[in-house]
C-alpha cells in the first residue's frame, strides 16, 4: 500500500514499510519509549527541521556561525549593564563586501513560573483582523460618585454606543426651535442684544431667577439658565437625570473648573470657580468641540469611549481637523489601517498645509508596506518653508525606516537619515516645552534602534562591537528620562522591541535573551496598572512583536530549545493583541508562519496531528488571499507549506480538506516553478502524496495520473 510523503529528495509511492494506511515510522533510538512517534511521511528539509528541539530550525542559521554556548536560564539571566552614552555621537561604520562572523551563545528557556501560566487560546478566527460590531454600554447611576470622574461607566472591551439626546427647556430646543414657537409658547420676553450681534431675549421663569434665549436667524442657538441659589453639581445632575454620563471640565486661563459639560446633551453646568456648586445652566446644539475636549481628556484611559467620541465629532461636523487627526492617531496605534488612512488623507484634505499629518500619513503608508508613497509624501514635508527644525528630524527619522523598508533596502542611506535626525534632534532636547521634549526623546531613541537594525541587517565590519554601542546609546534615553511611568514604560517597551529586532538582524548583534526577560517583565508591570483593553490588547501586540524576533533571533543562533513552548508563548500574545487590529498582509503571513511552525512542531516531535490541525487552522485564514507571498517570492514556500499541512488533515481524517490543501499547494508550486522560484523536483512531493490520496480514495485513474506526474518531476534536476 502506498504512503503519503513530503520530501524534495525522494518519491515513496510503494513497498514502504507501515503501520496501517498513513502509519508511523518509529526511530530506532536507546529511549525510544521515551519518544513520541515521528509520521512516516517526510518533509521539506527546511521544514523537517522545526520537529528536532535540539538544532536549528530554519535554513537561516548560516553554515559558517560558530557553535552556540550554554547561557542561563531565563530566570536567571540579567541584562549586561552598558556605560550611559549621551546619543549624540555615532560610532564609525565601514561598509565592506561580506560580513564578519562571531561566535553567538545559545538562547535558553523564556518562561518562568510568572509567564508560564498564560493562557493558550484555542481559536483564532478568520475574521480576527475584522472590527467587532458595536455594542451597547450602558454606564450604571452615580450614587455619591463624583459626577466629574471620567469614565463614569466600566471600561468597554468593545465599542461603544454614546447615548445622544440632545436636551430641551420647556419645549424649545436650541438649534431646532424658531423664536416665533418660543414666543408662542412662553409669550414675548425683555429684548436683549449680544456684543456679537446676536439677539436675545429674557424671561422670568419659576423657580429660576432668569431664563436668557439667543437667537441667530430667528433660530434658538443658546437658552441660559440662572438658578436662584447654587446648587451642588452631583445634586443638580441627579435632578436633570445626566448624572451617568461621562463629562468633561470647562476651566479658565489660571486651571479653575467654571463648568462641566455634559455632550451627549448639549449641557454644561456653570460652576463658582474653587467650588463643586452649579450657578446656572447652558443648553446648546450639540458641539464636536465638546466631544472633542472629552475624548483628549481619555485617551489615555479609555480609548473606546475617546474613539466614540471622536467619530461622532466627525458626524456632527466632517470638516473638524483636530478630531481627524486625533482618530488618525488613535487608528494607527490600534493598527487599523485602512481606517488610519483614510483618516490620514481627510486630514491633509481638510489641511494641506499641516506637516504633522503628512508625516503622520507618511507612517501609515510605511506600515501597509508602501515606502515609495510614504517616500513622497516625505518629500512634501521637506520642502515646506515652514518646516521647524523638530519636523526636519522626524523627517530624518522616517526616511530611514523608508530605506529600511524597500524591497532592496539601502543600509549605508538609512543609517545616513537616522545620523541626521540626531543630529537635528539632540539640540532640541534643551526646549523648555514638556511635549516637545517627549518627541525629541522618542526620535532619538527611533533613530539610535534604527541604526542598530540597519547595522544588523546590512554589511559593515565590527558589527558585534558597532550594535551594541548603538543599544546602549538607546539604552541611556531611556535611563535620562525623568517623567511619570507611563511615558517611561512606552519608551522602555519600543526599546526593548528595537534591541529585539536588532538580535533578530544578525548573529553578530547583541544576545537576545537578557532582552526578552526584560521585556516580559515590563509587560507585567504595565498589566498591574493598566486598565483598558484597548491598550492591553496593544500592549500584548508589541510584545508578541518582541517575543517573535526573539525566536528569530534564537533561530539564527541555532538555539531551538523550548522553541515549541517559546513559540507558543508568542503566539498567544500575538493572537490576544491581533483581537482588534486589522492586520496588513505582511503581519497576516508572519502570524501565520509562526501557527504553521508550532502545528508542524506538534506534529513531529509529538506525533499529535490532532493539535497541529487547530494551528493550520488558523494559519490557513491569515495566508489565502495573501498577495504578500507572490511579492515576497515565496509562492513555492507557501505550496510547500500547504502540501505539509495536508498529511495532519489527512491522518485525523479530514481528508476532503487534505485533498484540496494539496491541490492548492500544486498550484502555488507550479507558478513557483514557472517564476524559476522553485526546483520542479519538488513538485514530485506533491503529486505523490496527492496519488496516494487519490489511491486510498479508489480513485484509480487519478491516482495514477499524479505517480506519472511524480515521476516525471522527480526525474528532472534543473530549474525552469
Amino acid at each position: 500500500m502506498a504512503t503519503l510523503r513530503c520530501s524534495t529528495s525522494r518519491l515513496l509511492l510503494c513497498g514502504t514499510l507501515l503501520t496501517g494506511a498513513c502509519g508511523f515510522l518509529r526511530p530506532s533510538r536507546a529511549d525510544d519509549d521515551a519518544t513520541p512517534p515521528r509520521t512516516l511521511m517526510r518533509l521539506p528539509t527546511w521544514i523537517e527541521s522545526f520537529g528536532d528541539d535540539a538544532t536549528p530550525s530554519t535554513s537561516e542559521a548560516a553554515a559558517d556561525r560558530s557553535t552556540a554556548t550554554t547561557v542561563a536560564d531565563w530566570s536567571d539571566s540579567k541584562p549586561v549593564a552598558t556605560p550611559v552614552i549621551r546619543p549624540v555621537a555615532a560610532p564609525p561604520l565601514t561598509p565592506v563586501a561580506a560580513p564578519a562572523t562571531t561566535e553567538s551563545s545559545g538562547f535558553r528557556r523564556w518562561i518562568n513560573d510568572r509567564v508560564a501560566t498564560l493562557p493558550k487560546p484555542t481559536t483564532l478566527a478568520p475574521s480576527a483582523a475584522e472590527a467587532k460590531p458595536p455594542a451597547e454600554v450602558t454606564a450604571p447611576p452615580l450614587a455619591d460618585v463624583d459626577p466629574h470622574a471620567k469614565p463614569t461607566g466600566p471600561t468597554p472591551d468593545e465599542m461603544p454606543t454614546l447615548s445622544v439626546d440632545p436636551a430641551s427647556f420647556r419645549g424649545a430646543l436650541p438649534g431646532k426651535t424658531t423664536r416665533a414657537e418660543i414666543e408662542k409658547s412662553w409669550g414675548a420676553g425683555e429684548a436683549l442684544n449680544h456684543e456679537d450681534g446676536a439677539t436675545g431675549a429674557v424671561w422670568v421663569i419659576e423657580p429660576f431667577e432668569r431664563v436668557e434665549v439667543s437667537f441667530q436667524n430667528d433660530l434658538v442657538i443658546g437658552i441660559r439658565i440662572k438658578l436662584g441659589e447654587a446648587v451642588a453639581v452631583a445634586d443638580l445632575a441627579r435632578q436633570l437625570e445626566i448624572a451617568d454620563l461621562r463629562t468633561v471640565a470647562v476651566r479658565d486661563d489660571q486651571g479653575a473648573e467654571i463648568g462641566v459639560v455634559y455632550p451627549e446633551r448639549g449641557v454644561i453646568l456653570s460652576v463658582s470657580p474653587g467650588t463643586k456648586d452649579a450657578t446656572g445652566i447652558l443648553i446648546e446644539p450639540l458641539d464636536p468641540d465638546s466631544f472633542v475636549l472629552r475624548a483628549e481628556g481619555e485617551i489615555e484611559t479609555c480609548s473606546a469611549y475617546a474613539v466614540a467620541d471622536l467619530q461622532y465629532a466627525i458626524q456632527i461636523d466632517p470638516q473638524h481637523v483636530r478630531a481627524h487627526r486625533l482618530l488618525l492617531a488613535m487608528a494607527a496605534d490600534q493598527g487599523k489601517w485602512t481606517q488610519a488612512l483614510t483618516l490620514a488623507k481627510q486630514a491633509v484634505r481638510l489641511d494641506p498645509d499641516d506637516v504633522w499629518t503628512k508625516l503622520k500619513c507618511a507612517g501609515v503608508l510605511l506600515a501597509l508596506d508602501r515606502p515609495e508613497e510614504a517616500r513622497v509624501m516625505l518629500d512634501g514635508v521637506a520642502s515646506a518653508a515652514s518646516s521647524s527644525p523638530l519636523v526636519m528630524a522626524q523627517a530624518s527619522r522616517l526616511a530611514g525606516r523608508i530605506e529600511l523598508a524597500r524591497k532592496t533596502p539601502d543600509h549605508q542611506k538609512a543609517v545616513e537619515q537616522f545620523g541626521e535626525a540626531i543630529r537635528r534632534g539632540s539640540p532640541l532636547l534643551a526646549k523648555r516645552s514638556p511635549a516637545v521634549q517627549a518627541a525629541v526623546r522618542e526620535l532619538l531613541l527611533d533613530a539610535h534602534l534604527g541604526t542598530a537594525l540597519a547595522i544588523a541587517r546590512g554589511t559593515w565590519q565590527q558589527k558585534s562591537r558597532v550594535i551594541p554601542k548603538w543599544i546602549s546609546r538607546a539604552d541611556a534615553v531611556v535611563k535620562e528620562f525623568d517623567g511619570n511611568d507611563r511615558e517611561r514604560n512606552v519608551l522602555e517597551l519600543q526599546l526593548c522591541r528595537g534591541a529585539l529586532a536588532a538580535a533578530a538582524g544578525s548573529t553578530e548583534a547583541i544576545e537576545p535573551l537578557a532582552w526578552v526577560k526584560r521585556l516580559l517583565e515590563l509587560r507585567d508591570r504595565i498589566g498591574e496598572t493598566e486598565a483598558d483593553p484597548w491598550r492591553r490588547r496593544q500592549l500584548d501586540w508589541e510584545v508578541g512583536q518582541g517575543l517573535a524576533d526573539g525566536l528569530t533571533a534564537a533561530q539564527k543562533r541555532g538555539d531551538a530549545t523550548d522553541m515549541l513552548d517559546n513559540a507558543t508563548l508568542t503566539a498567544a500574545y500575538l493572537e490576544r493583541g491581533a483581537e482588534q487590529r486589522e492586520l496588513t498582509a505582511a503581519e497576516r503571513k508572519n502570524v501565520g508562519e509562526l501557527m504553521f511552525r508550532i502545528g508542524i512542531m506538534h506534529s513531529l516531535q509529538r506525533g499529535d496531528h490532532a493539535t497541529a490541525v487547530t494551528w493550520f487552522d488558523r494559519a490557513i485564514p491569515l495566508w489565502d488571499g495573501n498577495d504578500r507571498f507572490e511579492l515576497d517570492g515565496d509562492l513555492g514556500r507557501l505550496g510547500e507549506s500547504y502540501v505539509s499541512m495536508a498529511i495532519s488533515y489527512w491522518q485525523v481524517a479530514r481528508r476532503e480538506e487534505a485533498v484540496t490543501l494539496s491541490r492548492r499547494g500544486v498550484d502555488l508550486m507550479v507558478a513557483a516553478v514557472d517564476k524559476s522560484q522553485l526546483e520542479e523536483r519538488a513538485l514530485a512531493v506533491a503529486y505523490g502524496n496527492l496519488a496516494t490520496m487519490y489511491a486510498e480514495q479508489g480513485d484509480d485513474q487519478q491516482s495514477r495520473n499524479y505517480a506519472e506526474m511524480a515521476s516525471r518531476a522527480e526525474a528532472t534536476g534543473t530549474v525552469r
